[in-house]
């Protein structure tokens, strides 16, 4: 592929990043990469690359299969193809004389290259190199959970149909129909590359697919625009393999193109958000954007366990401790998770005046003795702190919901951790499911929601913003998805953590002092 790019495209700079792409592209058209997900920031130079060159060095090695560009308009998969027949050419290989056009060109032993808009027809055609390139036209598309919907739904239904199998082993080659089948007998290859525009866009659902059954084994080329530290770094699920970055923390992807200078001067214009999205490949700011990083407090940071039943890490006694859950009845993978969150609220207990113990007590004071001072109270709710224990979430039926408090109840009572009370939501779940739910699990209470998620959500998010919310070791999946508010994936676990932090706080918090001081959340 270099050799083919040094002809086809004299002038061609060969840049580090793109030096790393034509290497993993050459494994992709020599049969030993199958799979390969490439996020760049843009005008990087990604389309050329993959959308035009590639395609032309792949069919004149495979000149009797075929190619296929999607992009998110006809157009620009015209385009693109139109490029790719223009570099098979220049470099001596011959057309079909009967079939030449833009979007369905073939070469003489009838292969060729096919192009089309995502969401657009592709029937009656396959492939056996299939290539995905900008499936988003822009922001309004990408945000749009209808648009990225549709999408996916085009990439199951229509695209991953048109996939040419293995080769069957030991085909002679001639004229079969077996000749188009995907070459070193594996499946159609696909290369899917993009710039990052939402959490939840395509490369989002890929991965999220490989906690299924059937992973696909993602190898990916993950390029922000400026390195960042391992910390900082986008995880990827463990069936995938991820392309090391060759680059010390802080430095430019292409400084040739674009200068570290250049790239902090993108970073301003852009935004916080669009800079970590499309720039940084991490459609979440890792800091977080309602709920940021810095808040998060951990009860013990080395997961130690108190031994005494009952107790938080710090040793202090709950009261109360609740249990909230978000629940959706429908059990199927594609269905919202029940959430099931564990919460503790710990008083600050501080001395008690002697003069006020002693009139606890029943005892007459002498009027040389100190008097209470006004408004002293046993407990100030100011120096209160929510604990968060433990947090799951599962798909789960009606019957699975009741199965799994039970036996999370059971288990809790334990451990001494018996919940003072089991929150559920009342406008989502129905009279009906209410009252079963109340003859089956004690302590529940049906929680009328008020506002919207995300209104419920700036209502917690001071207080681990003030440092009086801490959470146990092992709640790292609710951590995230607070971190990705509101543009991750799933939310149900941030739904049941605000519902009970909420509760808490209206309950016991300001319930229990007077002008209790409570931070403030100026903006967002």
């Amino acid at each position: 592929f270099h050799d083919f790019i040094a002809a086809a495209y004299p002038d061609y700079a060969f840049h580090t990043w793109a030096e790393r792409l034509i290497a993993l592209l050459q494994q992709i058209a020599d049969g030993d990469l199958n799979r390969l997900i490439v996020t760049i920031p843009p005008r990087t130079g990604k389309s050329l690359l993959v959308s035009k060159l590639f395609p032309a060095y792949w069919v004149s090695r495979y000149p009797n299969r075929f190619c296929a560009i999607a992009s998110y308009s006809a157009e620009l998969a015209y385009a693109h193809s139109r490029e790719a027949r223009h570099y098979y050419r220049s470099v001596g290989y011959p057309l079909s004389k009967d079939s030449t056009a833009v979007g369905n060109w073939l070469t003489p032993e009838r292969g060729g290259c096919i192009a089309a808009g995502v969401r657009g027809p592709f029937t009656g055609k396959g492939y056996a190199l299939g290539i995905i390139d900008d499936p988003y036209k822009g922001p309004e598309d990408a945000n749009s959970a209808s648009q990225r919907q549709k999408l996916i739904e085009w990439f199951q239904s229509v695209w991953l149909t048109r996939a040419e199998p293995a080769a069957t082993p030991g085909v002679t080659p001639g004229v079969t129909s077996t000749n188009r089948a995907s070459p070193n007998g594996v499946s159609a290859a696909q290369v899917v590359v993009l710039t990052r525009w939402h959490q939840d866009d395509l490369i989002g659902w890929l991965m999220q697919e490989e906690a299924g059954s059937a992973p696909q084994a993602w190898h990916v080329l993950n390029l922000p625009a400026i390195a960042e530290p391992l910390a900082k770094q986008l995880l990827f699920p463990t069936s995938c393999s991820l392309e090391t970055d060759w680059r010390q923390p802080g430095e430019a992807l292409c400084p040739e193109r674009f200068p570290l200078a250049e790239l902090n001067q993108i970073r301003i214009r852009a935004g916080t958000y669009w800079w970590n999205a499309l720039y940084q490949q991490r459609p979440s700011p890792a800091d977080g954007q309602l709920f940021q990083r810095q808040w998060i407090k951990y009860t013990d940071p080395k997961g130690h366990r108190p031994e005494a039943r009952g107790l938080s890490p710090t040793g202090a006694k709950y009261a109360p401790l609740v249990l909230s859950c978000d629940l959706s009845f429908k059990g199927g993978h594609q269905n919202d998770y029940c959430a099931f969150v564990l919460l503790g609220l710990i008083p600050e207990t501080k001395p008690i005046h002697p003069a006020q113990a002693a009139k606890a007590q029943g005892m007459q004071l002498h009027p040389s003795a100190a008097s209470v001072p006004k408004g002293q109270n046993q407990q100030d709710s100011s120096g209160h702190r929510i604990e968060v224990l433990s947090s799951v979430h599962y798909h789960l039926d009606l019957p699975g919901v009741l199965k799994h408090l039970t036996q999370t109840l059971q288990l809790l009572s334990e451990q001494g951790l018996s919940p003072d009370a089991v929150l559920i939501e009342d406008a989502a779940n129905g009279p009906a499911v209410c009252q079963l739910l109340r003859r089956q699990i004690p302590g529940l209470i049906a929680i009328r929601p008020v506002g919207s998620k995300s209104s419920r959500a700036h209502a917690a998010a001071p207080l681990m913003e003030a440092g009086q919310l801490a959470f146990n070791p092992g709640n790292d999946e609710l951590i995230n998805e607070l971190l990705g508010f509101p543009n991750a994936a799933n939310d149900d676990l941030v739904d049941a953590f605000c519902q009970g932090v909420i509760w808490l706080q209206n309950k016991y918090w300001r319930a229990n002092s007077r002008g209790t001081p409570l931070p403030l959340l100026f903006s967002r």
